[in-house]
């Protein structure tokens, strides 16, 4: 028995965070154990846990951690979703920097990679163009697919709709778009016995 509150950032819970949770929850052991997991901005999960609100987050490292515990999860890719037919679209590759003559949809200004894409911006002297702001990566690859403009968004997110909406990922070059993303909490002696089982378990999962 137990409950296991975890928030997470948009990209982790897009990614493979829900299929690592219902894996665990699977297993005989854990069935009776109960997940809620609730999305949050990376800088208010960080304080959430240090508050003792939540016991577990996941979220990118780019944020600052200081004074909780990490274990590495998982990396990704930040790629540029561009629809059909665009100039950019037959890439193998391609920078942030080379993007920015077009008009992106980006998600809201208080999240990290909406932070992350305006420093790169200014690092290049240049400046983002923001056709639409949206609240998901959904919402974003249906704007692209409609050819209203172009989104950074996770690669390991883009499989999906790639194929449904016709969308294309281009992987961007840009050291920055590498991420690792990492569980963190306050204590892990101090979490409860499943929310411990439930930190062990990407590992668990990769040694079998």
């Amino acid at each position: 028995m137990g409950r296991v509150s975890i928030c997470a950032s948009a990209s982790a819970i897009a990614e493979a965070l829900l299929d690592d949770i219902a894996s665990f929850m699977r297993e005989p052991a854990n069935q009776n154990i109960k997940v809620d997991v609730e999305e949050r901005l990376s800088h208010d999960l960080v304080r959430q846990l240090r508050e003792g609100v939540a016991s577990v987050g996941v979220c990118w490292d780019s944020v600052d951690l200081r004074g909780l515990q990490l274990r590495a999860y998982r990396h990704d890719r930040l790629a540029l979703a561009v629809p059909a037919g665009h100039p950019l679209a037959r890439r193998p590759s391609v920078s942030f920097e080379e993007s920015l003559g077009f008009e992106h949809v980006g998600l809201p200004p208080a999240t990290a990679v909406h932070t992350m894409l305006q420093r790169a911006a200014a690092q290049a002297g240049k400046t983002m163009s923001y056709r639409v702001i949206v609240s998901s990566f959904d919402a974003a690859f249906r704007v692209v697919a409609a050819g209203l403009s172009i989104s950074v968004v996770p690669m390991e997110v883009a499989g999906t709709y790639r194929q449904a909406l016709g969308v294309e990922a281009i992987p961007l070059s840009d050291a920055f778009a590498k991420r690792r993303f990492v569980v963190c909490f306050r204590d892990f002696e101090a979490l409860q016995p499943a929310a411990r089982r439930l930190v062990e378990h990407p590992e668990t999962r990769a040694a079998r």
